[in-house]
């Protein structure tokens, strides 16, 4: 037998094989949501000019939107854990297709509100289906580096989809464009890597392989009420809660706004709507990287121990942000530079925060549920950023906004850093619980 032919009959090579098709197919499926995700904030500024909307009016509807997304973590996290990751992101794709569409074919502001709604209260079921499928792949010592290849696809999708959008405007097909052609590509790619995870078939949880459990590689069942209690009584939960709330307003504020503040640059200076909608992209692109950093590198300090990377990198990300607010930034060059930074400095303590840290204190009971509840806790603190920032921004100047989302950083950093220097530093591991 040749040696390539025994590498593929060894067990352990075909285990390898199979692992890394579902972190590829759970990587493309989550990218892809940001299709019919990043046109919404693409659109804001054209819907401006089309119907004349001010920023707090349009920050009303992003609020909202994002509100629905936190009320379907709530709601989805639990129904992961039961029915399992593969199915809960097939029934995410399909809804936030149908209502996609539906936004693009609206003219008013409520109705506008409404699709963005239930868009985003479909797609809260996307990192759930994502969070739990990767539980039962990934053993402890990995999650870090892992999840954070995982969480890149955040900024992969969201680079993609911004630079799609801003492509379609270029060439003049109008913002209703972006929600026929997004989320036409969404729906193939998304059930391409759906049919990729069932063939692939994930089997039961890492430290389940050696006895796996019959009819439930897919979903737990259970009872949700029991995986709750245990979550409420691990500390380093409420931490996770408290940071998600935090920096999740932080990262949602970047995503919604900067859109609409390189176009008000881009007028100023001489640019076009499309260029600043491509060149916003910027800011998840250098998360990316930061996404990647973070998660190797807290991998050294391993589970439970990933606070003094999230404390480090939000310190940085401060000053980035109050360049942005305070530096007389009038440049678009300028301005990128400093977005970039945000990007670099915030991206690598969210994905944490969402991955791994999730991923340490609800592996093996309560994966779905610790990723639901965790991720509701941002988005709540997210749905503020709509209204505030926007009523900031109209008021006072992108000056007043931008100081918000520093407040939210340092505040976040110190949370962290107390987490670092305290005991609470060590989640529980799964072994313990």
């Amino acid at each position: 037998m040749s040696a390539r032919a025994a590498r593929a009959t060894d067990p352990a090579d075909t285990e390898k094989r199979r692992r890394r098709l579902v972190i590829a197919a759970l990587y493309l499926a989550y990218a892809s949501y940001y299709l019919c995700r990043a046109n919404v904030d693409a659109s804001l500024p054209l819907l401006s000019a089309a119907y004349g909307y001010d920023k707090e009016s349009l920050g009303r509807l992003a609020s909202l939107a994002i509100l629905c997304y936190a009320v379907g973590k709530i709601l989805f996290g639990p129904v992961g854990d039961v029915i399992g990751g593969r199915r809960l992101l097939a029934i995410s794709i399909a809804g936030s297709v149908v209502a996609s569409v539906g936004f693009g074919f609206s003219s008013s502001l409520l109705l506008f509100t409404f699709f963005a709604g239930a868009n985003r209260c479909f797609q809260s079921g996307g990192w759930v289906g994502v969070v739990h499928v990767a539980s039962r792949e990934l053993a402890p010592s990995e999650r870090g580096s892992k999840m954070g290849i995982m969480s890149t696809s955040f900024e992969v999708g969201n680079v993609a989809s911004l630079l799609l959008c801003g492509a379609l405007v270029g060439a003049g097909l109008g913002w209703r464009a972006l929600f026929v052609v997004n989320p036409a590509l969404f729906a193939v790619i998304g059930f391409i890597a759906i049919a990729l995870l069932g063939w692939v078939n994930p089997r039961a949880s890492f430290h389940d392989r050696d006895a796996p459990r019959e009819g439930r590689a897919e979903g737990d069942g259970g009872r949700v009420f029991d995986r709750l209690l245990w979550l409420i009584g691990v500390r380093s939960f409420w931490i996770a809660l408290t940071l998600s709330f935090l920096l999740t307003f932080v990262r949602a504020g970047f995503a919604t706004w900067i859109p609409m503040f390189l176009a008000d640059l881009a007028q100023r200076s001489g640019g076009t709507t499309s260029g600043a909608l491509m060149q916003s992209a910027i800011f998840p692109a250098a998360g990316f990287l930061g996404a990647l950093a973070a998660g190797t590198v807290s991998d050294r300090f391993g589970p439970g121990r990933r606070a003094p990377v999230i404390a480090g990198s939000l310190a940085l990300l401060v000053l980035a942000i109050l360049l942005l607010a305070h530096g007389g930034v009038d440049d678009r060059r300028t301005a990128l530079i400093a977005i970039g930074a945000c990007g670099l400095f915030l991206l690598g303590p969210y994905s944490l925060v969402g991955g791994a840290i999730v991923l340490d204190v609800g592996a093996g009971r309560a994966a779905g549920t610790a990723a639901g509840l965790v991720d509701a806790s941002g988005y709540l603190g997210a749905s503020m950023g709509g209204v505030l920032l926007g009523m900031l921004a109209e008021r006072h100047g992108w000056s007043s906004a931008f100081d918000a989302l520093a407040s939210a950083a340092l505040l976040a950093c110190m949370v962290a850093t107390i987490w670092w220097l305290g005991a609470g530093a060590r989640v529980p591991s799964r072994e313990a619980a």
